[in-house]
């Protein structure tokens, strides 16, 4: 079949093009559409036979595969491969009824469509759908479908069918994150190291999941299991289903550990969807130290970060909500510790929809000593009219029982408000305790003043209030801090929150810059707070970039405290250095401790996936010198760190390497780290083809690259960069577009021809200018079309081989040989007989 990347190649071929501008933009003035072939251009000015009967119609295209952009009603939906055949109107597409219902159409939508199959072919879609319509515009590549709405499945705007969400392939995975250093101090030396593992099987909408780390420190290696978990979701619902380990679903109550089952409502099913998300950790590190990050005593991130204010954005949580605890430990081996929560005013819904979730199992504590339970939890939340949403829950135990209800309301350019009250009565040793929490939020983007409140809460809960977690003693040991009055077990149960406020703020500036703002504060009963705040503005003058930070933190039961104030510029050096920059940067704490450094950094290679960082420093104690230098190389295969520092009392080197294997039905495939939810490339024998818009994504010398993060039931343009073809291979379509569902392997597969870039002449009988062609036995090579030279240009034919050559009122066979083997294009001559 002809296909519309077949025909390229020779500037000769420019009398084609300037025929079909003519034979499609016939002026209205003509009685009827009809070319003339003694209009064309001949040798020698004698007209011959010519077979343009195809372009006598303002449609008049060659029949065949064309990689089309699909619009329903006027709306983008998709783009992909359609075949497209010849009628007296021009060319109209070949689509069956599962290719309808893809697009939108409702199943029900006629009883005669009700009852066809889904693989019939679709020939008279006006008859069967009475006002509706198919378009096809050759030169936009556009085909539009235009159907009565009430024919159409009632989708929100920017709605993917369910019919187009992919399972993906079977598959197995590995995700792999390691950091390790070796320090070596004036008294002692050290070695550690943190390996970070998340495995997985697919098999059909089956996923398998595991998660574990590995700490070791100076020989002793411990082994910790955060879950294992079978998963899938179930479309008709918009849910999903876990059995294993995980945690409950966060809004109404607090997001617990257990191991159990749990069903609930997928928000990103759902066209309005406000996904899951992870927070960014704000810090501002002293030194060249090292960053932990907890999350139910569980180690989810670690790594090292250079002296200044650091941002860590690529956190993979273990829930959608709940405190994660940072640790900053300094190359002098201080610590420095805060809280960071982690939470969302719950969604608004619709009016008429709902979300629920359920949930059964075994609470999993952190601490050994603490109770675990089995227990029921479920929540619902409804929209009602008038933007308002009504929610709720209960959760119990054999010593515990919670309900909750509340009600948030839209307030339109004011932002959202929820309030709710839970009451919760808790069976402690030797007495029984009730008690209520009051809590509200508030939310709102104010676009004229470029204010962002991404939430702002406060809680306030009764004495004799426990949550979950505390009424099973579960108390952090995180938040311990050197508390030496705890006798027995009691303690666990007389330490509960009072009162919580937080905020969570960012201004834009305009021309001046952005201030944003994270803040929060915790009351126990007992007298005991925990507070953290951190403060940045941003701004750049003259492409100079400015950057003022202040952070302060408390922890618990103890009044140790600490404020660290930095201040950075960063300043562009492509003048003289391209893709670098200098950065000047100071930073002081409450001790009076000053550090000031001085870096260079920057990247290189042609896909800009090598970055480089030199820094020296100052202490203003002793005038004791630092320094570090870092290199971070982003390849097909993975991500690699290597890093030096040094001060007065140590020297440490580190390194780090994050990335994936997946086996799939192909092969195996090594990749950079992986998210949730990917895409295999599949593009036979195009090796080394770089994916367009992905850093440092080749593929390998098969054609096969895993793209390893794209987005659950969205649309997922992926593009392949054909420049970096080899010269015997062809991608016919460079674009390709998945819809996986969440968790899955979506496989893009691009069609590609291999062989040589040739120019036929025939020679022998006489061959009509428009005649098509095609290679015998060769049905995956595009069709071609012969010029007014009696040649053809083709791509991927092999050594040898048959060249079928058709026109309205004959054919010939003409038997080619290539005999001088070049990666360039060349002209083969084929008698045709």
């Amino acid at each position: 079949m002809f296909h519309v990347n077949a025909v390229s190649g020779f500037a000769k071929l420019t009398r084609l093009s300037t025929l079909i501008y003519l034979c499609t933009h016939t002026p209205a003035v003509l009685a009827g559409d009809y070319f003339s072939p003694d209009f064309i251009e001949t040798r020698g000015n004698i007209p011959r036979d010519i077979d343009i009967s195809r372009f006598n119609e303002a449609d008049g295209q060659v029949p065949g595969v064309y990689h089309v952009d699909v619009y329903v009603n006027g709306n983008y939906l998709a783009s992909q491969d359609i075949s497209f055949i010849d009628s007296k109107s021009g060319l109209i597409p070949v689509l069956t009824r599962a290719d309808l219902v893809q697009w939108g159409v409702k199943r029900n939508a006629q009883p005669e469509w009700m009852h066809m199959a889904d693989t019939a072919n679709v020939e008279h879609l006006s008859k069967l759908l009475p006002g509706s319509q198919l378009i096809f515009q050759f030169d936009g590549m556009r085909l539009d479908l235009s159907v009565p709405q009430e024919y159409l499945q009632r989708d929100p705007r920017g709605s993917v069918s369910p019919e187009r969400w992919d399972d993906g392939l079977n598959m197995l995975f590995l995700n792999y994150n390691f950091s390790g250093a070796n320090t070596h101090g004036s008294d002692k030396s050290s070695n550690d190291s943190y390996l970070n593992l998340r495995s997985g099987i697919n098999v059909g909408p089956w996923r398998l999941r595991h998660y574990a780390t590995y700490n070791n420190n100076d020989g002793a290696g411990h082994w910790n299991t955060l879950g294992t978990s079978l998963e899938r979701d179930i479309k008709a619902l918009k849910s999903q289903f876990s059995i294993g380990d995980g945690y409950t679903q966060a809004g109404v109550f607090d997001s617990v550990n257990f191991r159990g089952a749990q069903l609930y409502s997928d928000d990103s099913m759902m066209p309005e969807s406000v996904r899951g998300f992870a927070p960014v950790v704000r810090g501002i590190a002293q030194t060249n130290a090292q960053v932990t990050i907890r999350q139910g005593g569980n180690v989810i991130w670690q790594s090292y970060v250079p002296p200044g204010p650091f941002a860590i954005d690529d956190l993979y949580p273990t829930t959608a909500s709940g405190d994660l605890e940072v640790a900053v430990r300094e190359a002098d081996g201080s610590v420095h510790q805060f809280i960071q929560p982690f939470s969302a005013v719950p969604v608004m819904q619709r009016e008429g929809q709902f979300k629920y979730a359920l949930a059964a199992g075994k609470y999993r504590a952190a601490n050994s000593k603490d109770k675990e339970p089995e227990f029921l939890q479920g929540t619902l939340s409804y929209g009602l009219p008038w933007d308002s949403t009504i929610y709720g829950g209960t959760l119990a135990s054999a010593d515990y029982w919670a309900g909750a209800l509340g009600i948030g309301k839209g307030f339109g350019e004011f932002g959202s408000l929820s309030f709710d009250a839970t009451f919760a009565r808790t069976q402690l040793p030797g007495k029984t305790e009730e008690g209520v929490s009051l809590r509200a939020q508030y939310a709102k983007d104010f676009a004229s003043t470029g204010t962002s409140f991404s939430l702002m809460g406060y809680r306030y809960s009764s004495s004799g209030f426990r949550d979950f977690q505390e009424a099973n003693g579960d108390v952090n040991t995180f938040r311990m801090g050197s508390d030496t009055i705890r006798e027995g077990n009691s303690w666990r149960y007389e330490r509960n929150k009072r009162s919580k406020a937080q905020v969570t703020l960012n201004q834009r500036l305009g021309d001046w810059g952005n201030i944003n703002l994270s803040a929060w504060q915790q009351d126990y009963w007992g007298g005991d707070t925990e507070r953290s705040v951190n403060v940045g503005y941003n701004t750049s003058i003259n492409n100079i970039n400015y950057g003022l930070n202040y952070s302060y933190s408390r922890g618990p039961w103890h009044n140790e405290n600490d404020h660290i104030v930095s201040l950075t510029m960063q300043i562009p050096l492509s003048r003289f250095l391209p893709d670098s920059w200098m950065t000047v940067s100071g930073n002081s704490n409450k001790k009076g401790d000053t550090t000031s450094q001085v870096g260079l950094s920057g990247s290189a290679l042609e896909d800009k996936n090598l970055s480089w960082n030199v820094q020296q420093g100052y202490n203003s104690k002793g005038s004791d010198a630092m320094g570090s230098a870092s290199v971070n190389y982003k390849g097909r295969h993975g991500e690699y760190q290597l890093g030096y520092n040094y001060s007065r009392d140590n020297r440490q080197m580190s390194v780090g390497a994050m990335g994936g294997i997946v086996v799939h039905p192909y092969g195996v495939s090594a990749t950079q780290p992986l998210g949730e939810t990917m895409a295999l490339v599949k593009a036979d024998n195009a090796a080394d083809v770089k994916v367009a818009n992905n850093s440092g994504i080749y593929t390998d010398s098969r054609g096969f690259a895993v793209v390893p993060y794209v987005t659950p039931y969205r649309q997922n343009s992926l593009s392949l960069d054909t420049a970096s073809l080899n010269p015997h291979t062809d991608v016919l379509n460079d674009t390709y577009t998945v819809v996986p569902t969440k968790g899955a392997l979506a496989l893009a597969d691009y069609p590609t021809v291999t062989g040589y870039k040739v120019m036929l002449q025939f020679t022998g009988k006489e061959i009509p200018f428009g005649a098509t062609t095609r290679i015998k036995n060769h049905d995956n090579i595009p069709e071609g079309m012969v010029d007014d030279r009696k040649r053809v240009w083709l791509n991927g034919v092999p050594e040898n081989g048959t060249v079928i050559v058709n026109w309205a009122e004959g054919s010939c066979q003409a038997t080619y040989q290539i005999t001088q083997i070049a990666d360039k294009p060349q002209t083969v001559i084929a008698q045709c007989h």
